[in-house]
């Protein structure tokens, strides 16, 4: 991993450093501190993990992910579908799983945090309204005050949790926590555990250095801190796929692409992180 360099650099927007589409590169120390429902979530899927290798039961998991959801709040359509039985508790991740998705490229040079939120609740409920305030579904509305503030601020920026509480309060469910400085091992747990065992995407924050090493065609030239979504996996989660909202920023991005998810979490998430 290239070692950051002195923030001497500002994007466009906002005077942020590395805010070129809407993300940012955050200074040290700021969002660093994992939340305490983002240990307990970080312990749901060490509980999952537990109980699909067969070391404890998966009923008892379907109550440990019941009393967290119930603890950190359900919409009541949501609320009224748990069991003890919980969907969730009772599928085991495949060695390979594709979320369905519908790419959207964001819709102004600092939406990428919008724009990733939009495709994926769109890839788990649907077109939905928010269940926050009853907006109609848009990258615009998900970029309000109400949701992630980005229309303002003119960043979705990974030391604010905007992020996080715009597709919490969208979706209507504080199940999306964000994990920061993530190590391969878990990235891989959490590809699994999310995408394979929930059916859930998973939001990343991530950071490419000036000349360093640069993804999906990004301009190597810029250190830049960009908001994309994982939305599968294979080989058991050693190869992620991701949906990147930035075609519509630079030329040459392609819509998704794919890359080995420990190389990708050791190179590009340490600066911030991901949102599952």
């Amino acid at each position: 991993m290239i070692a950051p360099a002195a923030h001497a650099e500002e994007g466009p927007h906002g005077g942020i450093v590395g805010n070129y589409t809407g993300g940012d590169v955050s200074r040290p120390q700021q969002g660093k501190e994992l939340s305490a429902q983002a240990k307990e979530k970080i312990a749901l899927t060490d509980a999952w993990f537990s109980a699909h290798e067969g070391r404890s039961s998966k009923a008892e998991y379907a109550e440990r992910e019941k009393a967290f959801l119930q603890k950190y709040g359900l919409d009541k359509q949501d609320a009224a579908q748990l069991s003890a039985a919980s969907p969730y508790a009772a599928t085991a991740a495949p060695s390979s799983r594709t979320l369905s998705l519908r790419h959207y490229g964001q819709a102004t040079g600092y939406f990428c945090g919008p724009a990733t939120a939009a495709m994926m609740i769109k890839s788990v409920n649907g077109s939905i309204r928010s269940r926050y305030n009853n907006n109609a579904f848009s990258q615009q509305n998900l970029a309000n005050s109400a949701h992630m503030n980005t229309a303002n601020a003119r960043v979705t920026d990974w030391g604010t949790k905007k992020f996080v509480t715009g597709i919490n309060r969208w979706r209507g469910q504080n199940w999306y926590v964000q994990v920061p400085s993530p190590t391969p091992t878990n990235a891989v747990k959490t590809m699994l555990h999310s995408i394979g065992g929930n059916g859930m995407p998973i939001a990343a924050d991530t950071v490419e250095f000036a000349n360093g090493r640069h993804y999906n065609g990004h301009p190597v030239n810029k250190t830049i801190g960009h908001w994309i979504t994982a939305y599968g996996y294979t080989s058991n989660g050693s190869s992620s796929k991701w949906a990147d909202p930035s075609t519509t920023v630079w030329s040459g991005v392609s819509k998704t692409f794919a890359y080995n998810t420990r190389n990708f979490t050791s190179y590009f998430l340490q600066s911030n992180g991901y949102a599952y």
